[in-house]
Protein backbone atom coordinates (compact mmCIF):
# COMPACT_ATOMS: atom_id res chain seq x y z
CA UNK A 1 0.00 0.00 0.00
CA UNK A 2 1.39 3.66 -0.79
CA UNK A 3 1.92 5.43 1.90
CA UNK A 4 0.13 8.41 3.69
CA UNK A 5 1.97 11.74 3.76
CA UNK A 6 0.87 14.90 5.60
CA UNK A 7 1.65 18.47 4.97
CA UNK A 8 1.57 21.13 7.81
CA UNK A 9 -0.06 23.54 5.68
CA UNK A 10 -0.25 26.43 8.82
CA UNK A 11 1.29 28.85 6.30
CA UNK A 12 -1.50 29.20 3.80
CA UNK A 13 -3.56 30.53 6.13
CA UNK A 14 -3.05 34.59 5.94
CA UNK A 15 -1.01 36.50 3.96
CA UNK A 16 0.97 34.34 1.48
CA UNK A 17 4.78 35.57 1.14
CA UNK A 18 7.75 33.56 1.53
CA UNK A 19 7.33 29.74 2.79
CA UNK A 20 3.90 30.53 2.05
CA UNK A 21 4.70 30.50 -1.80
CA UNK A 22 7.06 27.98 -1.82
CA UNK A 23 4.25 25.44 -0.23
CA UNK A 24 1.39 27.24 -2.64
CA UNK A 25 3.66 26.33 -5.49
CA UNK A 26 4.72 23.00 -4.45
CA UNK A 27 0.85 21.91 -3.82
CA UNK A 28 -0.07 23.48 -7.33
CA UNK A 29 2.16 21.16 -9.09
CA UNK A 30 1.62 18.20 -7.63
CA UNK A 31 -2.21 18.61 -8.13
CA UNK A 32 -1.47 17.62 -11.34
CA UNK A 33 1.26 14.79 -10.72
CA UNK A 34 1.02 11.38 -10.74
CA UNK A 35 2.18 10.99 -6.85
CA UNK A 36 3.87 7.87 -5.24
CA UNK A 37 1.83 8.78 -2.24
CA UNK A 38 -1.54 7.01 -1.65
CA UNK A 39 -2.97 9.88 -0.13
CA UNK A 40 -1.73 13.44 0.71
CA UNK A 41 -3.74 15.30 4.04
CA UNK A 42 -2.84 18.73 4.31
CA UNK A 43 -3.18 19.66 8.22
CA UNK A 44 -4.45 23.34 8.55
CA UNK A 45 -5.78 25.51 11.53
CA UNK A 46 -8.37 27.48 9.52
CA UNK A 47 -9.93 27.56 6.42
CA UNK A 48 -7.77 27.91 3.82
CA UNK A 49 -8.52 30.29 1.11
CA UNK A 50 -10.22 29.83 -2.39
CA UNK A 51 -7.25 29.99 -4.53
CA UNK A 52 -4.54 28.33 -2.97
CA UNK A 53 -5.67 25.09 -3.99
CA UNK A 54 -6.78 24.10 -7.83
CA UNK A 55 -10.19 23.16 -8.93
CA UNK A 56 -10.00 19.27 -8.79
CA UNK A 57 -6.89 18.70 -6.64
CA UNK A 58 -6.62 15.28 -4.97
CA UNK A 59 -5.35 16.49 -1.60
CA UNK A 60 -7.53 15.80 1.79
CA UNK A 61 -8.05 19.15 3.93
CA UNK A 62 -8.15 18.23 7.69
CA UNK A 63 -9.54 21.38 9.79
CA UNK A 64 -7.71 21.36 13.06
CA UNK A 65 -8.58 23.92 15.59
CA UNK A 66 -6.44 25.30 18.43
CA UNK A 67 -6.66 28.40 21.33
CA UNK A 68 -3.38 29.55 19.18
CA UNK A 69 -0.96 28.83 16.69
CA UNK A 70 1.58 27.74 18.77
CA UNK A 71 -0.26 25.12 20.70
CA UNK A 72 -1.19 24.03 17.24
CA UNK A 73 1.43 23.35 16.11
CA UNK A 74 3.05 21.51 18.95
CA UNK A 75 -0.07 19.62 20.37
CA UNK A 76 -3.29 19.75 18.04
CA UNK A 77 -0.76 18.98 14.99
CA UNK A 78 1.29 16.12 15.77
CA UNK A 79 -1.83 14.77 17.31
CA UNK A 80 -3.62 14.60 14.36
CA UNK A 81 -0.50 13.33 12.04
CA UNK A 82 -0.55 10.56 14.39
CA UNK A 83 -1.00 7.70 11.72
CA UNK A 84 0.41 9.33 8.76
CA UNK A 85 4.05 7.74 7.03
CA UNK A 86 5.96 11.00 6.82
CA UNK A 87 4.56 14.23 7.93
CA UNK A 88 6.18 17.12 5.31
CA UNK A 89 6.84 20.06 7.59
CA UNK A 90 8.47 23.34 5.41
CA UNK A 91 8.95 25.81 7.45
CA UNK A 92 11.90 25.03 9.93
CA UNK A 93 9.98 23.24 12.74
CA UNK A 94 8.48 20.28 13.45
CA UNK A 95 6.16 19.30 16.73
CA UNK A 96 8.47 18.27 19.18
CA UNK A 97 6.15 16.13 20.38
CA UNK A 98 5.98 14.14 17.35
CA UNK A 99 7.24 11.00 17.41
CA UNK A 100 7.05 9.27 13.52
CA UNK A 101 8.95 10.04 10.47
CA UNK A 102 9.16 14.13 9.39
CA UNK A 103 10.99 16.02 6.49
CA UNK A 104 11.66 19.76 7.56
CA UNK A 105 12.46 22.32 5.12
CA UNK A 106 15.58 24.62 6.92
CA UNK A 107 15.39 27.19 3.68
CA UNK A 108 18.53 28.49 5.77
CA UNK A 109 21.26 28.60 8.37
CA UNK A 110 20.70 32.17 9.24
CA UNK A 111 20.23 31.69 12.92
CA UNK A 112 23.39 29.65 13.82
CA UNK A 113 25.30 31.70 10.39
CA UNK A 114 24.35 35.50 11.04
CA UNK A 115 22.56 35.49 14.87
CA UNK A 116 23.90 39.21 15.17
CA UNK A 117 21.19 39.99 11.91
CA UNK A 118 17.81 38.81 14.89
CA UNK A 119 16.31 40.19 17.50
CA UNK A 120 16.76 38.43 21.38
CA UNK A 121 13.29 37.28 20.63
CA UNK A 122 14.00 35.37 17.32
CA UNK A 123 17.14 34.21 18.72
CA UNK A 124 15.21 31.96 21.36
CA UNK A 125 13.92 29.88 18.13
CA UNK A 126 17.22 28.46 17.85
CA UNK A 127 16.95 25.44 20.03
CA UNK A 128 13.63 24.46 18.18
CA UNK A 129 15.35 25.00 15.02
CA UNK A 130 18.07 22.88 15.69
CA UNK A 131 16.32 19.84 17.55
CA UNK A 132 13.81 19.61 14.36
CA UNK A 133 17.20 19.51 12.35
CA UNK A 134 18.37 17.18 14.10
CA UNK A 135 15.60 14.52 14.75
CA UNK A 136 14.46 14.85 10.95
CA UNK A 137 14.37 11.93 8.40
CA UNK A 138 15.13 14.27 5.87
CA UNK A 139 16.34 17.45 5.85
CA UNK A 140 15.40 20.05 2.59
CA UNK A 141 17.60 22.66 1.75
CA UNK A 142 17.26 25.06 -1.16
CA UNK A 143 20.69 25.71 -2.22
CA UNK A 144 23.93 23.49 -1.95
CA UNK A 145 25.12 26.63 0.39
CA UNK A 146 22.62 26.15 2.59
CA UNK A 147 23.38 22.62 2.48
CA UNK A 148 26.61 22.91 3.40
CA UNK A 149 26.12 25.37 6.28
CA UNK A 150 23.27 23.33 7.22
CA UNK A 151 25.39 20.24 7.72
CA UNK A 152 28.32 22.56 9.51
CA UNK A 153 26.23 24.00 12.16
CA UNK A 154 23.54 21.39 12.91
CA UNK A 155 26.20 18.43 12.56
CA UNK A 156 23.99 16.53 10.60
CA UNK A 157 25.03 13.68 8.30
CA UNK A 158 25.50 14.76 4.78
CA UNK A 159 22.93 11.59 3.65
CA UNK A 160 20.12 13.14 5.38
CA UNK A 161 20.20 16.74 3.69
CA UNK A 162 18.89 16.79 0.06
CA UNK A 163 19.55 20.16 -1.86
CA UNK A 164 17.03 21.34 -4.22
CA UNK A 165 16.31 24.65 -6.26
CA UNK A 166 13.26 26.52 -6.02
CA UNK A 167 10.97 27.85 -9.30
CA UNK A 168 10.03 31.18 -10.16
CA UNK A 169 6.59 31.52 -11.36
CA UNK A 170 5.52 31.47 -15.29
CA UNK A 171 3.83 35.19 -14.40
CA UNK A 172 7.35 36.46 -13.96
CA UNK A 173 8.52 35.53 -17.24
CA UNK A 174 5.08 36.44 -18.87
CA UNK A 175 4.49 39.78 -17.53
CA UNK A 176 4.62 42.61 -20.71
CA UNK A 177 5.78 46.37 -21.00
CA UNK A 178 2.04 47.03 -20.58
CA UNK A 179 1.68 45.85 -17.15
CA UNK A 180 4.73 48.15 -15.99
CA UNK A 181 2.96 50.99 -17.16
CA UNK A 182 -0.39 49.73 -15.55
CA UNK A 183 1.57 49.21 -12.22
CA UNK A 184 3.16 52.67 -12.82
CA UNK A 185 -0.29 53.87 -12.71
CA UNK A 186 -1.72 52.38 -9.50
CA UNK A 187 1.38 53.07 -7.35
CA UNK A 188 2.16 56.84 -8.67
CA UNK A 189 5.33 56.14 -10.07
CA UNK A 190 5.12 58.53 -12.84
CA UNK A 191 7.89 58.51 -15.52
CA UNK A 192 11.17 58.03 -13.14
CA UNK A 193 13.64 55.35 -13.74
CA UNK A 194 13.54 53.02 -10.79
CA UNK A 195 15.82 51.04 -8.60
CA UNK A 196 13.28 48.61 -7.02
CA UNK A 197 14.38 45.77 -3.83
CA UNK A 198 11.60 43.43 -2.68
CA UNK A 199 12.04 41.56 0.42
CA UNK A 200 11.22 41.73 4.50
CA UNK A 201 13.23 44.62 5.33
CA UNK A 202 15.76 43.27 7.84
CA UNK A 203 18.86 44.60 8.86
CA UNK A 204 21.51 41.54 7.01
CA UNK A 205 19.83 43.66 3.42
CA UNK A 206 22.03 46.62 4.30
CA UNK A 207 19.11 48.91 3.44
CA UNK A 208 20.63 52.16 4.64
CA UNK A 209 23.83 51.99 2.71
CA UNK A 210 21.74 51.40 -0.31
CA UNK A 211 19.35 54.61 0.52
CA UNK A 212 22.39 56.41 0.47
CA UNK A 213 23.84 54.92 -2.38
CA UNK A 214 20.41 55.90 -4.39
CA UNK A 215 20.50 59.32 -2.91
CA UNK A 216 24.10 59.84 -4.19
CA UNK A 217 23.30 59.08 -7.74
CA UNK A 218 23.55 61.96 -10.54
CA UNK A 219 20.26 60.10 -12.08
CA UNK A 220 16.66 60.84 -10.98
CA UNK A 221 16.08 57.44 -10.16
CA UNK A 222 13.61 56.55 -7.79
CA UNK A 223 14.02 53.70 -4.66
CA UNK A 224 11.48 51.49 -4.02
CA UNK A 225 11.50 48.77 -0.99
CA UNK A 226 9.42 46.45 -1.34
CA UNK A 227 8.28 44.65 1.65
CA UNK A 228 7.14 44.33 5.51
CA UNK A 229 9.56 46.46 8.01
CA UNK A 230 8.96 44.11 11.23
CA UNK A 231 11.89 45.60 12.53
CA UNK A 232 11.43 49.24 12.39
CA UNK A 233 13.81 50.33 10.42
CA UNK A 234 13.19 53.65 10.21
CA UNK A 235 14.40 54.74 6.59
CA UNK A 236 13.62 58.04 5.05
CA UNK A 237 14.86 59.67 1.85
CA UNK A 238 13.53 62.16 -0.60
CA UNK A 239 14.47 59.40 -3.62
CA UNK A 240 12.75 56.63 -1.58
CA UNK A 241 9.31 54.96 -1.60
CA UNK A 242 8.01 52.35 0.86
CA UNK A 243 5.13 49.93 -1.06
CA UNK A 244 4.87 47.49 2.29
CA UNK A 245 3.39 44.35 0.97
CA UNK A 246 2.94 44.40 -2.74
CA UNK A 247 0.40 41.63 -3.61
CA UNK A 248 0.76 38.72 -5.86
CA UNK A 249 -0.90 40.57 -8.43
CA UNK A 250 1.54 43.49 -9.24
CA UNK A 251 4.77 41.83 -8.37
CA UNK A 252 5.47 40.61 -11.67
CA UNK A 253 4.68 44.06 -13.22
CA UNK A 254 6.77 45.67 -10.87
CA UNK A 255 9.75 43.96 -11.72
CA UNK A 256 9.15 44.49 -14.98
CA UNK A 257 8.87 48.25 -14.19
CA UNK A 258 12.15 48.89 -12.18
CA UNK A 259 15.03 49.86 -14.54
CA UNK A 260 17.59 47.86 -12.03
CA UNK A 261 16.86 45.16 -9.57
CA UNK A 262 18.73 44.64 -6.29
CA UNK A 263 19.18 42.53 -3.15
CA UNK A 264 22.43 44.04 -1.04
CA UNK A 265 21.84 40.90 0.99
CA UNK A 266 24.99 39.50 3.51
CA UNK A 267 23.23 35.90 3.34
CA UNK A 268 20.31 34.06 1.92
CA UNK A 269 19.52 30.63 1.84
CA UNK A 270 18.29 31.10 -1.68
CA UNK A 271 17.45 34.32 -2.86
CA UNK A 272 14.29 34.15 -4.98
CA UNK A 273 13.52 37.63 -5.62
CA UNK A 274 16.75 38.02 -7.82
CA UNK A 275 15.71 34.88 -9.61
CA UNK A 276 11.94 36.22 -10.29
CA UNK A 277 13.38 40.08 -11.17
CA UNK A 278 15.91 37.78 -13.57
CA UNK A 279 12.72 35.78 -14.96
CA UNK A 280 11.23 38.97 -15.76
CA UNK A 281 13.92 40.63 -17.82
CA UNK A 282 15.17 43.22 -15.03
CA UNK A 283 19.33 43.56 -14.52
CA UNK A 284 20.00 42.41 -11.16
CA UNK A 285 22.25 43.36 -8.44
CA UNK A 286 23.35 40.95 -5.96
CA UNK A 287 26.25 40.34 -3.36
CA UNK A 288 28.75 37.65 -4.41
CA UNK A 289 27.99 35.60 -0.96
CA UNK A 290 25.99 32.32 0.19
CA UNK A 291 23.59 31.14 -1.97
CA UNK A 292 23.11 34.38 -4.09
CA UNK A 293 26.18 33.82 -6.57
CA UNK A 294 25.06 29.80 -6.87
CA UNK A 295 21.76 31.33 -7.81
CA UNK A 296 22.56 34.35 -10.25
CA UNK A 297 25.82 32.59 -11.66
CA UNK A 298 27.09 35.30 -14.71
CA UNK A 299 23.29 36.36 -15.32
CA UNK A 300 23.67 38.64 -12.69
CA UNK A 301 25.94 41.83 -11.08
CA UNK A 302 27.68 40.23 -8.23
CA UNK A 303 29.71 42.77 -5.67
CA UNK A 304 31.98 41.95 -3.03
CA UNK A 305 29.95 44.25 -0.57
CA UNK A 306 27.11 46.44 0.18
CA UNK A 307 28.90 49.69 1.22
CA UNK A 308 27.60 52.41 0.02
CA UNK A 309 30.09 53.36 -3.08
CA UNK A 310 30.46 49.99 -4.31
CA UNK A 311 26.52 49.80 -4.71
CA UNK A 312 26.32 53.71 -6.49
CA UNK A 313 29.18 52.64 -8.64
CA UNK A 314 27.28 49.53 -9.92
CA UNK A 315 23.81 52.06 -9.89
CA UNK A 316 26.15 54.40 -12.07
CA UNK A 317 27.27 51.88 -14.74
CA UNK A 318 24.18 50.22 -15.20
CA UNK A 319 22.29 53.48 -15.97
CA UNK A 320 24.26 54.88 -18.31
CA UNK A 321 24.85 51.77 -20.46
CA UNK A 322 21.71 50.54 -22.18
CA UNK A 323 23.67 47.95 -24.11
CA UNK A 324 24.74 46.34 -20.55
CA UNK A 325 21.24 46.20 -19.29
CA UNK A 326 20.09 44.60 -22.17
CA UNK A 327 23.21 42.12 -21.88
CA UNK A 328 22.21 41.12 -18.42
CA UNK A 329 18.49 40.99 -19.16
CA UNK A 330 19.03 38.50 -21.39
CA UNK A 331 21.59 36.47 -19.50
CA UNK A 332 18.73 36.78 -16.56
CA UNK A 333 15.96 35.43 -18.20
CA UNK A 334 18.52 32.39 -19.89
CA UNK A 335 19.22 31.84 -16.34
CA UNK A 336 15.87 32.17 -14.73
CA UNK A 337 14.63 29.53 -17.72
CA UNK A 338 16.32 26.66 -15.47
CA UNK A 339 14.32 26.78 -12.92
CA UNK A 340 10.77 26.05 -12.26
CA UNK A 341 8.30 24.77 -9.96
CA UNK A 342 7.55 21.70 -11.97
CA UNK A 343 11.15 20.51 -11.16
CA UNK A 344 11.43 21.28 -7.65
CA UNK A 345 7.70 19.64 -7.17
CA UNK A 346 8.89 16.00 -8.64
CA UNK A 347 12.27 16.33 -6.61
CA UNK A 348 10.72 17.13 -3.84
CA UNK A 349 8.06 15.10 -3.90
CA UNK A 350 10.65 12.00 -4.82
CA UNK A 351 12.68 12.93 -1.80
CA UNK A 352 9.80 12.60 0.43
CA UNK A 353 8.79 9.49 -1.14
CA UNK A 354 12.51 7.79 -0.52
CA UNK A 355 12.21 8.91 3.10
CA UNK A 356 9.20 6.56 3.98
CA UNK A 357 10.28 2.75 3.99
Amino acid sequence: MAPHLGVDAQRLVGSRAGVARYLASLLREWAGMELPFGRVTLFTPAALPDDVLPDGHPFDIQLVRAPSLRLWGQFQLPRAARGVGLLFCPAYVAPLRYRGRYAVVMHDALLEVLPQAFSRQALRRRGLYRRSAEQATLVLAPSEASKRDLERVYELDPDRVRAIHLGVDDRFRDVTDDDARRVRATYGLGDRPLILFVGKLSKRRNLPNLVQAVAKLRSDHLLLLAGEDHLGLGLEGDRLRLLGFVPDDDLPALYRAAEIFVYPSDYEGFGIPVLEAMAAGTPAVTLDNSALAEVAGDAAVLLPDAGVDTLAGAFERLAADPALRADYSARGRERAAGFTWAETARLTIEALREAVP
